[in-house]
């Protein structure tokens, strides 16, 4: 019998909201794992859930979907993995056998099963996952970062390498430098553009922008034309856009921002329809191309964490906020009001591994 309990900061819905409730420690299937959980980032997903944005699961619901922790136990029909692995947890693993996961889009799968989306997450002191969402965390790298990289670096790096198709020596502009974007500005650059530009209300994040390699920022306000600004300062547009925030008006200002044959792809979720602001005749003579991300790649979490152990992303950096599991409420309020400047909020749990 299963008497062993855990903490896990679980969603009950709009009205009772998140509470911290004792539930079983999970026990693994025969492909499964359970990891111990060292860290977990808070993502604007998860504070969107609280605003009301539909849950893809029964409630209540064990959010966080950003986790790195140490293997605890394994299936007996899992290969390779042991207790006592340093592993990060990749975002969602599709069925494997569609038509979309078979031409390389697992995560657009339908039957995608995400720990924090459509089964229990990881703002708890363990999670089960199936052993093929694993990757190793090299030597070097903390399990904090590693939890960060599992989206917050990844969908960039995934929306502007294999979605984006950036190539060395491209003018881009990056449109929310929040915790997606200022990983965007970072990444861009290492990725080969010749020109970062970088666009945002807050004066905070484009310092920090700035400091991960942006050429140039701008500080929008009630008048400003994003749109028209990049298109001036790249003489004739951006060659990618980099739509960061996920409302109709900062994708319409990412499409106007494009030069002809320029791309647009967009990572920030939001639930109103998105707004392509230009004439249908204009958008197809101009050979415009909008594309949606989500997530990633487990092979762009491998890549994402190798460059983490080389140096040369500097994710432990962009961690402004460790809190404990019982604070995880307090972090959700912080992203969600930007109330002390966040740019990653991350959840450690007290006995975490570095």
């Amino acid at each position: 019998m299963q008497d062993r309990l855990m903490r896990a900061a679980r969603f009950h819905g709009l009205a009772a909201g998140l509470r911290l409730d004792d539930v079983p420690w999970p026990t693994p299937g025969p492909d499964d794992v359970v990891v111990r959980v060292a860290a977990c980032g808070i993502c604007g997903s998860d504070v969107h859930f609280l605003e009301g944005m539909p849950v893809p699961a029964p409630l209540p619901l064990t959010l966080g979907h950003e986790p790195a922790g140490v293997v605890d136990a394994v299936g007996a029909e899992v290969c390779g993995w042991r207790p006592g692995d340093r592993v990060a947890i990749h975002l969602g693993l599709g069925c494997g056998r569609c038509r979309t996961c078979t031409s390389g889009f697992p995560n657009a799968c339908r039957l995608l099963k995400a720990p924090g989306l459509q089964q229990d997450g990881a703002f708890a002191e363990a999670i089960r996952v199936p052993a093929a969402c694993l990757v190793a965390v090299p030597a070097g790298v903390s399990l904090a970062a590693a939890a960060v990289a599992t989206d917050c670096v990844t969908s960039p790096y995934h929306a502007l390498r294999c979605r984006g198709r950036l190539e060395a020596g491209e003018r881009v502009a990056v449109i929310g430098t929040g915790g997606l974007g200022t990983m965007g500005v970072r990444l861009a650059k290492l990725l080969g553009a010749a020109e970062v530009l970088a666009v945002d209300r807050s004066a905070v994040a484009l310092e920090r922008a700035t400091a991960c390699g942006a050429d140039a920022v701008l500080h929008v306000r009630a008048d400003d034309d994003p749109a028209g600004w990049v298109v001036e300062r790249t003489d004739g547009g951006a060659d990618l856009v980099l739509e960061c925030v996920g409302t109709p008006e900062t994708v319409a200002a990412g499409v106007r921002a494009l030069r002809p044959g320029g791309r647009l792809v967009v990572v920030g979720v939001g639930i109103a329809p998105p707004r392509i602001d230009l004439p249908q005749a204009l958008f197809c003579l101009q050979e415009i191309t909008v594309l949606g991300s989500f997530a990633s790649h487990a092979a762009d979490l491998a890549h994402v964490l190798c460059l983490e152990a080389e140096g040369r992303l500097d994710i432990e950096g962009s961690i402004s906020h460790r809190l404990p599991l019982e604070r995880v409420a307090e972090g959700l309020e912080m992203l969600r009001t930007k109330r002390g400047d966040p740019q990653r909020v991350v959840v450690e749990m007290g006995d975490a591994t570095s």
